[in-house]
């Protein structure tokens, strides 16, 4: 299955060049990996369920000559700029959804590359984890996505003009973009004792979010869509306990292993504080804070692999312990790295998501699977 490539790929990156002292070496399987990554998303034939929207919406949009900032397909003006500037160039869905692939993926990768020295670890969790759904399922919003990681740095700069004009822009790609406006306070929390305090307000409110919901969608037409996801019996308990399962509770097991007992820096602590959050709050407006937590997913990984990394294959870290506490160590790490890996893996078994990417098709054999009409039409 043509998905396991990368996988492979990857893991060979990691046997190889994943050491500190190994750093800058292997940038050309780097390189081979990005290419692949981009070429299977761009070229695929109704693979994910929102392609489907997209094809149609790159079918239906005109020439930038003709385009218009609002039209009727409710999609934000920034990203349909992009995608009718793509379109005045070429009216080839397939051009088209590898500009978007080539763009989103570098922007990705270049983030984990920059704030990891274990480059093809990170990646390889982050590919299980989010990539296809961020690179089929929500285009648009991976978009802002990526553009806050690689945009982050003037946050950490304080360069606090040129972030947040990033940050308009992103709104104009996808509205929930606007929640990277809280990142400059966001990225100070703690894990501390006031975590507690934090949670538990989180819970508070939770019970009054859905009618705060209720009354938004009947006042503002961008709420509305979120009227139906106001209450967790539309996913169901089991939807939201095994997301809250790899959004809260194992970034919680991480940061009490590595942060407070292993003593080690946790680079985006602040951000992953704010993820542990969100996940309290998806068990009473579901969707909605899955969503935030599409923001902050990347940065928990990366910090996540360079913590246990570390305590993996930095030299430097073992010659602090004997022999007994590094190998029990690196046992923990290697668990939570698959507790991780099979976590996010029941997305894509959970409510069947799977059917939405297996079988794979290309433009090469640009076939129809009937179980996956159905299934994004909502017959199953």
């Amino acid at each position: 299955m043509i998905f396991i490539i990368p996988i492979i790929l990857i893991l060979i990156g990691y046997a190889k060049y994943d050491f500190p002292q190994k750093k800058n070496k292997g940038d050309f399987l780097w390189g081979v990996i990005y290419v692949v990554l981009v070429l299977i998303i761009g070229l695929r034939y109704k693979v994910g369920g929102d392609t489907y929207n997209y094809m149609t919406y790159f079918q239906w949009i005109p020439e930038i000559r003709y385009w218009q900032p609002f039209d009727s397909s409710s999609f934000e003006p920034g990203f349909s700029f992009i995608t009718s500037v793509i379109k005045t160039l070429t009216d080839n869905i397939y051009i088209y959804q590898t500009i978007i692939s080539a763009v989103m993926t570098i922007m990705l990768m270049d983030f984990i590359n920059r704030h990891t020295e274990y480059r093809f670890l990170a990646l390889l969790v982050v590919y299980v984890a989010v990539y296809p759904y961020f690179s089929t399922e929500i285009v648009r919003e991976s978009l802002a996505v990526c553009g806050l990681l690689v945009s982050y740095d003037y946050l950490k700069d304080k360069k606090y003009l040129q972030y947040f004009i990033v940050c308009l822009l992103l709104t104009t790609i996808h509205s929930s973009a606007v929640v990277t406006f809280l990142f400059p306070i966001i990225r100070h929390l703690k894990f501390d004792k006031r975590m507690l305090i934090y949670g538990l307000s989180v819970v508070f409110l939770g019970f009054f979010m859905p009618r705060f919901m209720d009354v938004l969608a009947h006042k503002f037409f961008v709420f509305e869509k979120l009227l139906r996801y106001s209450s967790q019996g539309y996913v169901g308990y089991l939807w939201c306990g095994f997301r809250f399962l790899y959004f809260s509770l194992l970034p919680i097991l991480v940061l009490l292993i590595c942060k407070n007992n292993y003593k080690l820096t946790c680079q985006f602590e602040g951000i992953i504080c704010f993820q542990i959050l969100l996940g309290l709050g998806l068990w009473f407006v579901p969707i909605v804070f899955q969503r935030l937590i599409n923001y902050t997913i990347v940065f928990y990984i990366v910090s996540m692999v360079q913590m246990l990394g570390t305590v993996m294959r930095d030299p430097d870290y073992w010659k602090h312990f004997n022999r007994q506490v590094v190998n029990a160590r690196i046992g923990v790490a290697k668990m939570i790295i698959w507790l991780t890996l099979l976590a996010h893996s029941s997305y894509y078994i959970h409510l069947n998501f799977y059917k939405m990417y297996i079988p794979y098709h290309s433009v090469f054999n640009p076939i129809e699977v009937p179980e996956r009409e159905n299934f994004v039409a909502g017959n199953e």
